[in-house]
């Protein structure tokens, strides 16, 4: 019952969130100067003909009644098409999103990378190893990833020329091009998060590795990989939990920075190329799944608390 009521709660939350923001999409899109019909029609278009377009799509129509007849349609599982394309909208955020979530989760994946260092240096603490992965951990949070995104991309694909500087190959038609193609855009944005996972996990584990019972522990002549593994790891749990659920949420998002940089034809170009041409069916689309999964991970950090520590209640 409590998993049930906590699953529950924050699946209300998670829809009002989704309500709140794919209804400030309809009203802030009415704010914004110009109109889609001109981008579509060109600058000769006759009043007659924008008007005729903006009736044909609805845009005449006061914001709540767009609002409500884009909610029906996506009810029903009609998100429309494109308005420049005539794509239709689900096929298009669906396949962009697949590029935008391999990103993603392969930096999630590489990021994790800071959770056996954390427990090293965190083990032998102020230690030339530690001294150093402080001071680069430092670094790495201190300069933005548009600046990482630049340099490396001058670096590893204008100098060295180890990986493309732009473009995109499908996982499914070539593996091999993929990873190529891939491989910058997730060093780049997994090296912030890499340092922050690697601080916050160090800190965790330098007070679990004070407790009394690491220390008797210790004393029982327990190898050190064994204390670290079943006995200081879960403790420091919770507050990985929560980075990284932070980190796969910051990922998504700076998608939109490397995406652009690297003409990555993911959420983050799609979104800007819409927001520019105002296609505001497929801006709302996006956002749609954006706050879905937002509400998902977030969801899925609170009740992993519970499992991982059975003092923690779900509420």
């Amino acid at each position: 019952m409590p998993y049930i009521r906590a699953i529950s709660t924050r699946l209300i939350t998670g829809i009002l969130v989704f309500l709140l923001v794919t209804f400030s999409a309809t009203a802030l899109s009415s704010l914004a100067p110009g109109s889609a019909a001109q981008l579509i029609l060109g600058d000769y278009a006759t009043p007659e003909q924008i008007a005729a377009l903006n009736t044909q799509y609805g845009y005449d129509l006061p914001v709540w009644q767009r609002y409500l007849s884009w909610l029906g349609d996506l009810l029903r599982g009609d998100l429309g098409v494109t308005l420049f394309s005539q794509q239709p909208i689900l096929g298009v955020v669906l396949e962009r999103a697949a590029v935008t979530f391999e990103i993603a989760f392969l930096a999630m994946a590489v990021s994790l990378i800071g959770i056996p260092v954390a427990m090293y240096t965190a083990s032998h603490p102020n230690k030339l190893t530690d001294k150093v992965m402080r001071s680069i951990s430092t670094v790495l949070l201190a300069v933005p990833t548009f600046v990482i995104v630049v340099l490396f991309s001058y670096l590893f694909a204008m100098v060295l020329r180890w990986f493309p500087a732009t473009g995109w190959a499908k996982l499914t038609e070539n593996p091999v091009a993929n990873l190529w193609y891939v491989a910058l855009p997730v060093l780049c944005l997994s090296l912030h998060q890499t340092a922050y996972l690697y601080r916050v996990a160090r800190n965790e584990f330098v007070t679990t590795l004070q407790e009394d019972y690491i220390a008797v522990a210790r004393a029982r002549g327990l190898p050190l990989s064994y204390i670290l593994f079943n006995h200081a790891l879960r403790p420091a749990m919770p507050q990985i939990l929560t980075v990284m659920g932070l980190s796969l949420t910051y990922m998504l998002a700076g998608s939109f920075v490397v995406e652009s940089y690297f003409a990555v034809p993911g959420i983050g170009w799609t979104i800007l190329s819409a927001v520019k041409s105002h296609d505001i069916p497929l801006v709302q689309a996006i956002l749609s799944l954006t706050v879905v999964i937002f509400v998902i991970v977030f969801m899925l950090v609170d009740l992993g608390y519970a499992l991982i520590d059975p003092r923690v209640k779900v509420s």
